[in-house]
C-alpha cells in the first residue's frame, strides 16, 4: 500500500507540471480604493448557500472590504479549503498572493464577488471551488462545471492578460460523491481552452486508489491537514518562477 501511494504521488506531482507560469510579481505600492458597489451587498441572498454560509458570507465580505486587494495581486479564490490555507503569500514566498477563500461558499457565491477581483486587474487567479455545490444533491455536476467555466469567462473577458488557473475538485471520503466529482472534473477538462485558463490536476494529489480522500492528508475527509497543504503547495510552486 505504501509503495502504491508513493507511485500515485509521483504521478500527481507530474500532473502539476505546466508551461504556464505566473512569473515575477511584486506587491503593488499603489493603494486602490475599491468602490463598495463592486462587493456583494450585505443583504444579498445566494439561494444555493446553506443556512450557515448565508451568515458567514457577509461577514467575510465585510472582512475583504476592510483588507482590500491591491493592483495586480495574485488571488486565491475558493471555499474553506482555500480559506484554511490562510497566508498563501507566506506559503509560496510571494507577498502579492491574497486569500479570497470563504468557508461554505459555492460557485454562485464566487460569481457574485468577482467585482473586487476584476477591478484590481490581477496578475493571476487560482480557482478552487465546487465541492460545496456537489455536497448539495440538488445541484448537478453539469451545473457546477458550467459555473466554474463561467467564472473563467467573466475574468478573462474583463482582464484578458490575467492568467487563470482552475484546480480540479478535490476528493472527499464520501463514496456517493466520487462519481459526481469525477463527472464535474471531466466536464471542466473538456472545456479547457488555451489562452483562457490552465487546468491544474489537484484531484489526483489527494485521491487514493478508491478515488476517495486519503485519510492521512485530511482532518475530516474533506478539508486538508498540514501534510495535505504541503503537497498542494509543492504542486503550486511549479507555477511560480
Amino acid at each position: 500500500m505504501k509503495k502504491y501511494l508513493i507511485v500515485l504521488l509521483s504521478i500527481a506531482l507530474a500532473a502539476c507540471s505546466s508551461n504556464s507560469k505566473v512569473g515575477k510579481t511584486q506587491a503593488s505600492d499603489t493603494i486602490l480604493t475599491i468602490p463598495d458597489s463592486l462587493y456583494p451587498s450585505a443583504d444579498l441572498s445566494i439561494p444555493t448557500h446553506n443556512e450557515w454560509t448565508s451568515k458567514n458570507y457577509p461577514k467575510m465580505i465585510k472582512s475583504f472590504k476592510a483588507n482590500p486587494l491591491q493592483l495586480h495581486d495574485i488571488v486565491f479564490a475558493g471555499n474553506s479549503i482555500t480559506s484554511q490555507g490562510r497566508n498563501w503569500g507566506e506559503r509560496l514566498n510571494n507577498k502579492a498572493i491574497k486569500n479570497r477563500g470563504i468557508a461554505g461558499d459555492v460557485t454562485d457565491g464566487l460569481i457574485a464577488r468577482l467585482g473586487e477581483i476584476n477591478y484590481i486587474k490581477p496578475t493571476a487567479v487560482f480557482i478552487e471551488i465546487g465541492i460545496n455545490d456537489l455536497l448539495n444533491d440538488t445541484l448537478s455536476p453539469e451545473r457546477t462545471a458550467k459555473n466554474i467555466i463561467q467564472i473563467t469567462k467573466i475574468i478573462h473577458q474583463q482582464n484578458p492578460k490575467t492568467k487563470i488557473f482552475v484546480q480540479t475538485i478535490f476528493p472527499t471520503n464520501k463514496v456517493n460523491q466520487a462519481a459526481r466529482i469525477k463527472l464535474t472534473n471531466d466536464i471542466i477538462r473538456k472545456h479547457k481552452r488555451k489562452g483562457v485558463f490552465t487546468l491544474i490536476e489537484t484531484h489526483i494529489l489527494f485521491a487514493g486508489k478508491d478515488d476517495l480522500m486519503q485519510k492521512e492528508l485530511s482532518t475530516d475527509g474533506i478539508h486538508l491537514n498540514e501534510k495535505g497543504y504541503q503537497i498542494w503547495v509543492d504542486c503550486l510552486k511549479k507555477y511560480f518562477e
